[in-house]
């Protein structure tokens, strides 16, 4: 029998790439239409999980291809030791949509994290030559490289890697005792970085009362607040930035995934009184904030001011929790739901993949993480009708999964 046209892809990624990302998804994506996937042969699928929270706009949104192709043919890339009209305007509005500020530009996530863990280090140590800790949580995940995965308060991510940075203090999440006590003790910490929904971890939302004890206690001791929104940002949640649900206004918020709808790009956001720790020759990057991915950013953030497209993020938000609810009255299998505007978990009480695998088949995309929690993060800009459609697929098969047990 020969050769389909996805065994010929599989065997050349085996001889040609690591195979770091383990077994893939048998699939291989081709193209995007909106809210749509297409595979090597055509086949059609509603994208619950837009590359991990990135394509934000779906696929072929107007306002981003325009600005990606006029950027292609002016230019793509002349460093950081010139003016950069594609990052000013980016990082104008950066700010109107979380805080005025100063904008830093990055490649990706973990990238952002690390200048926000540099600049910490700086501010801290401007104060005291031992104030250099960092304060982050059980489950976190802010990134792959040294700094950040050290930061990130998961052994399996360390295995392997020692010796890690030291400089790094892990805490429960959702513990105030527990902060409150390492705050007062402590006078060597220079911030702490936090997710508001941790999405390696779960789909696990920090408490409101969590959140502003750990706001109080760093302005009382001069602690910077950290908000790593790499995954949450760019109207994930239903506004621009999750800070913005919790009443609180952090010293530094990261960001990347969604900025660029496809794009790599990533980009530290801080209070202006940060500046001077990051002054010449401190930090840098080649790539970091180039014409096209500004460019992208610039068309991404502007459609994120619409507000139709936070009104829509709220909409179907609701619809899938509501419908998520109704499933779980009629199955045992799904044991909470949980997350924000479209940054949506449910926790089964059986293994994911199995249903990952499923849905795929069927036309739907989704992702399990932590073993047993399905992700739903769909393009901010899906329309209701292939909301519902997902909705429908996805339903069947939990029913189906929930009979089989």
């Amino acid at each position: 029998m020969p050769a389909s046209k996805l065994d010929k892809i599989i065997q050349n990624d085996r001889e040609y790439l690591y195979q770091n990302y383990g077994e893939r998804q048998q699939v291989c994506f081709t193209r995007g239409s909106g809210a749509y996937l297409y595979d090597q042969d055509g086949k059609e699928y509603i994208d619950f999980f837009t590359g991990i929270a990135v394509s934000n706009l779906g696929y072929g949104n107007p306002a981003l291809q325009k600005a990606l192709h006029g950027q292609v043919d002016a230019i793509l890339h002349s460093s950081n030791h010139y003016y950069n009209l594609q990052q000013i305007n980016a990082a104008r509005l950066i700010s109107e949509l979380s805080f005025p500020g100063k904008t830093l530009f990055a490649n990706s996530g973990t990238e952002a994290n690390e200048a926000a863990i540099k600049l910490a280090r700086r501010y801290g140590m401007s104060l005291d030559a031992d104030r250099y800790e960092i304060l982050s949580f059980t489950n976190s995940f802010h990134g792959r490289t040294m700094g950040a995965m050290t930061a990130t308060a998961q052994k399996k991510i360390h295995e392997g890697f020692g010796p890690l940075p030291r400089g790094f203090k892990y805490l429960p999440y959702n513990d105030t005792e527990a902060f409150a006590r390492e705050v007062k003790k402590n006078r060597n910490i220079a911030a702490v970085i936090l997710e508001l929904i941790q999405g390696e971890g779960g789909i696990i939302t920090a408490e409101k009362s969590f959140v502003k004890q750990i706001f109080s206690l760093c302005k009382k001791y001069g602690i910077l607040t950290m908000i790593d929104e790499v995954q949450t940002g760019i109207g994930r949640t239903g506004t621009a930035f999750a800070f913005q649900q919790y009443d609180v206004v952090p010293d530094v918020v990261t960001m990347a995934k969604g900025l660029g709808g496809g794009i790599p790009i990533g980009a530290m956001h801080t209070k202006n009184f940060l500046v001077e720790h990051l002054g010449k020759g401190v930090h840098g990057s080649t790539f970091g904030g180039n014409h096209l991915a500004c460019a992208a950013a610039e068309a991404v953030l502007g459609e994120i001011k619409k507000p139709k497209v936070l009104n829509n993020v709220k909409k179907a938000s609701q619809y899938i929790v509501t419908r998520l609810a109704d499933i779980q009255k009629k199955t045992d299998i799904i044991k909470d739901i949980r997350g924000m505007g479209l940054h949506i978990g449910f926790e089964l009480t059986i293994p994911g993949a199995g249903l990952v695998k499923t849905a795929l088949g069927r036309g739907l995309v989704i992702n399990c993480t932590s073993e047993k929690v399905i992700r739903i993060m769909p393009a901010l800009t899906i329309p209701m009708p292939a909301v519902k459609a997902g909705m429908n697929i996805l339903e069947k098969i939990i029913m189906e999964e929930g009979k089989a047990q």
